[in-house]
């Protein structure tokens, strides 16, 4: 009987070890770039499943959530799965990925073989109505060349279509589900996409044009209605500042700059003040004040407006196409103009209101930087 038991512990053993042979086999197979060359897009795409599923068993890759496409230089073969809508749920991480990278060759999945601590954005169920909320008042095109990001705030849905050259966005209020017109920017140079999703990746903030006026001058109430309520005790003359509603595919922002910038005398040299807010309408974040390198917001006294008109009314209108600085001084006021394209500087006498050009000058264009070839930059396998 003992033997018989024997027999059966050693067996088991045997069965174990086998498996886990057959499991290390199985965990350890590599694919070579000849082999892997030889084979379809189709081919390669299942072969990123067969990882994915080996590595996370758990997460299931919808055709109808992502996209599937195949990329190669000379030393990798990558497959991605991008996500065809990004949601990004009220108060979330801002660190989540939501696209996934396979490599064929080292059998790395991206975002969870990545050194960082970063999460993969898996819908819940109450994600899932929200979509369907947004998805009854707009129709989403599932296209290679665009990227459709909805951001979740208090009041509304913020939604960007972004593609490389343009992106266009609206906001669908939340309670009501009015839907806004469209605001449209364009890139100054194409917006390039890169093949590994970067959380890091930084767009270029563009104006908003062509868009629906009544929506913008709500998008800009909306800022106005945050800043009274998160700085109740700032009172802003409206009228000394230019307004612009910027945004990239993850932001819509609403600038206030300030058209004349005052410095006045005695002020410590080392002392830089904030003249500019920029309201944040999806993560409601207000610049300079949630700034972690706090500066001081610059608010103007009676005698700082009152020489703000004094040199005004001697040195003339201020233009919002520059950045306008007034330094006081004992005996006067020194004021600096300056843009992308020209600068000047001039000084107004705080007595006679006499005024005086220092200087004034125009940039040289700046060259054209020479476009660098990476020979080894990803192409997409057809």
């Amino acid at each position: 009987m003992k033997k018989i038991r024997r027999t059966k512990i050693i067996l088991m053993k045997l069965i174990l070890i086998l498996n886990t042979i057959s499991s290390l086999a199985q965990h350890t197979k590599a694919y070579n770039m000849e082999h892997l060359k030889s084979k379809s897009k189709q081919e390669l795409i299942e072969i990123a499943l067969e990882i994915l599923k080996e590595k996370q068993q758990s997460l299931i890759i919808d055709s109808d959530d992502f996209e599937s496409t195949a990329w190669q230089n000379s030393k990798k073969i990558l497959v991605k799965f991008r996500r065809y809508i990004r949601f990004i749920p009220l108060n979330t991480d801002p660190y989540q990925y939501y696209d996934i990278t396979v490599n064929l060759i080292t059998k790395q999945v991206l975002p969870f073989d990545s050194v960082f601590n970063f999460t993969f954005f898996i819908p819940t169920e109450e994600d899932k109505k929200k979509l369907d909320f947004i998805k009854s008042k707009t129709d989403f095109a599932k296209q290679s060349n665009s990227e459709i990001t909805i951001t979740e705030n208090e009041d509304h849905y913020w939604i960007s279509n972004s593609s490389k050259t343009s992106f266009s966005k609206f906001f669908i209020n939340k309670k009501t589900g009015f839907k806004s017109g469209l605001l449209e920017g364009t890139y100054s140079v194409p917006h390039i996409k890169p093949v590994l999703e970067s959380t890091y990746d930084r767009e270029e903030k563009v104006k908003l044009f062509k868009g629906d006026e009544i929506s913008k001058k709500t998008i800009i109430d909306m800022a106005v209605a945050l800043l009274n309520k998160r700085q109740p005790s700032l009172q802003l003359n409206f009228e000394d500042y230019e307004t612009k509603v910027l945004g990239d595919s993850k932001n819509m922002l609403v600038e206030f700059k300030r058209i004349v910038r005052y410095v006045p005398f005695g002020t410590d040299p080392e002392k830089r003040f904030s003249y500019d807010i920029t309201v944040n309408l999806n993560t409601t974040e207000i610049l300079p004040f949630d700034d972690f390198f706090k500066s001081e917001f610059y608010i103007e006294t009676e005698k700082d407006k009152k020489a703000i008109e004094f040199v005004k009314k001697n040195f003339g209108g201020f233009s919002s196409g520059f950045e306008n600085t007034i330094y006081e001084r004992e005996e006067d006021y020194f004021i600096d103009l300056k843009n992308q394209y020209s600068f000047g500087k001039y000084v107004v006498n705080k007595k006679t209101g006499e005024q005086k050009t220092e200087i004034q000058a125009s940039y040289d264009p700046m060259p054209k930087p020479e476009a660098i070839e990476n020979p080894d930059v990803f192409i997409e396998i057809k």
